[in-house]
């Protein structure tokens, strides 16, 4: 039964989807009033707004609203006659059980939801316990009528309760041309998941899916036994997870489309070679199990984004062809066990050696360790190889250490056109060095700038622009970066533009430069507003000694 407006009476509307999957596994007998029916009631101008008093008798009937509407108000459902493809869009933004209860609005919103494109399972949004999730996700399944899914996720915490139920639920979206898929399951901290409890396999039909584009994979066993066929797969991430070097070669030689790979704390795999691979991210390599430190080859003569980035424990990268690549992260930690002693020359060789492969990228962005292992080698007379940069990017808060190793990577960069300094937080101002080098050597960050001045004249030739992101006054960081920067903005002889931004990403402060002809005294001024706005929260005594 209908009322006058067109809006359902559920206590009087027959097996409302089993009473809305008896209210969410929630089993309440009537549903609430939530948000999402009084705000699409409001659009729709069929209710007033929730919490709005009705007019008393004492109330004068003819009081005018303060502000007019230009227009009449509609007298049709606007949203109502929009098309069912937009409205379906718009239900995938809100959590899948509100989705799920907008079939109580009308006739009209009824079965919309069970054609939506994105159906996303999320711990988020369910109280219940792992059968309760289970009986939702099969009941919301078995009403879906639409011919496609776009989107299917799933995020629990995954058990081996769960083992049977996912494997129906992966191939009711394989049986729907299901184009981006996401098992992301938790369990534990790096490996223990496969320690304490046994993992989620990927089930062996998933391999041979030809409309797969996205693929997001947590805590999965990858392991496929017969030929990977993702003739459509374009961007593929897998998180936490043991792998093989076979199984990598199986998926990139199954994925001829394959633009970018992910590898978030995934250890076993020796060698990445891909045609097709554009982006290659690999984030973090803890193997507690090997005994000797293991190389990883990249061979991706197309591949125009590398990062490796996050604590590496005895794994080495060996960059072999990436002649097309314009874009290098090096921001990751070789870390060691407290067994194992520092091997300074080692870790020089595996960066130099990187170095000299990425010579010819035009982006480039190292951080703390890797500065202070060159720092090292700049200190002992050693420089860094000769590039053809044009942007560096710092990832660092600026300590004494990463002083030499930032001056070693501006003299091997003649051609640098931007300098940006991402002032980021590390709690390293003395990485894990042979403590034996720090006894050798007594390093003042202040004296090696000054010593080390001529450098900045002779290779700063072309810095056009200098940026700062993360600025936060009184950091610990910030006297050497006043320190830094004084010597900087004094060498630089063609500076456009410098930048200062805050941490929320605004921008705090520029400053624009026109180059040789400026006036000598207004550019002083402005590199004067530049140091002072950098050194305002830091005693005068700590920037001036």
């Amino acid at each position: 039964m209908e009322d006058p407006m067109g809006f359902v009476f559920p206590e009087q509307s027959s097996d409302s989807l089993s009473s809305v999957f008896a209210m969410i596994q929630g089993h309440q007998s009537n549903p609430p009033t939530d948000s999402v029916s009084s705000v699409l009631a409001m659009i729709e101008g069929n209710h007033s707004p929730p919490n709005q008093t009705h007019l008393n008798s004492a109330q004068s009937p003819t009081k005018q609203p303060r502000y007019s509407p230009v227009f009449d108000a509609p007298h049709k459902d606007l949203i109502s006659c929009l098309p069912d493809s937009l409205l379906q869009e718009i239900l995938c933004f809100l959590p899948i059980e509100d989705a799920i209860k907008t079939c109580l609005l009308s006739r009209r919103w009824r079965s919309l939801w069970t054609q939506m494109p994105t159906l996303s399972f999320t711990r988020e949004y369910f109280v219940a316990k792992h059968a309760k999730r289970a009986e939702f996700v099969n009941e919301t399944l078995r009403r879906f009528t639409g011919p496609k899914i776009k989107n299917f996720l799933v995020n629990f915490k995954f058990d081996e309760t769960m083992d049977s139920p996912l494997e129906e639920w992966v191939l009711f979206a394989t049986t729907h041309h299901v184009e981006k898929l996401s098992l992301v399951f938790d369990g534990g901290f790096l490996y223990a998941p496969f320690a304490d409890s046994k993992p989620y396999s990927l089930p062996q039909f998933l391999y041979p899916t030809s409309s797969l584009k996205h693929l997001i994979l947590r805590q999965c066993v990858v392991s496929p036994t017969d030929q990977v066929s993702w003739p459509s797969l374009k961007v593929l991430s897998i998180n936490y997870s043991r792998l093989t070097t076979e199984a990598i070669e199986n998926i990139l030689s199954g994925s001829p489309n394959l633009q970018k790979l992910k590898l978030h704390n995934c250890g076993g795999v020796n060698r990445i070679c891909s045609l097709s691979l554009e982006v290659l991210e690999v984030d973090a390599v803890y193997e507690p199990h090997e005994k000797n430190e293991s190389v990883t080859e990249i061979s991706c003569p197309n591949l125009q984004s590398l990062s490796l980035s996050g604590y590496m424990y005895k794994r080495t990268f060996r960059v072999m062809h990436v002649s097309s690549l314009s874009n290098a992260n090096l921001s990751f930690v070789m870390t060691i066990d407290k067994k194992d002693k520092y091997d300074c020359e080692k870790h020089r060789t595996i960066l130099r050696d990187l170095l000299e492969k990425l010579c010819h990228v035009e982006k480039l962005t190292v951080g703390t360790w890797c500065l202070q292992v060159l720092s090292i080698w700049e200190i002992k007379g050693v420089s860094s190889p000769l590039s053809k940069r044009h942007c560096l990017v710092l990832d660092t808060e600026i300590c004494e250490w990463d002083i030499p190793g930032i001056v070693s990577l501006l003299q091997s960069s003649p051609y640098l056109k931007k300098l940006v300094i991402n002032l980021y937080y590390c709690d390293n101002s003395k990485f894990e060095f042979d403590q034996s080098f720090f006894d050798s050597y007594e390093f003042d960050g202040t004296e090696f700038l000054s010593s080390t001045n001529w450098i900045f004249k002779c290779f700063l030739q072309s810095l056009e622009d200098i940026e700062l992101t993360g600025f936060q006054q009184s950091t610990s960081g910030s006297q050497f970066l006043v320190k830094f920067m004084t010597f900087l903005l004094s060498s630089v002889k063609v500076l456009k533009k410098v930048a200062i931004y805050e941490q929320s990403g605004a921008l705090h402060k520029s400053w624009k430069f026109s180059g040789p002809n400026m006036n000598m005294e207004l550019e002083s001024a402005k590199k004067n507003q530049i140091i002072l706005t950098l050194s305002s929260d830091i005693p005068f005594n700590a920037v001036s000694e």
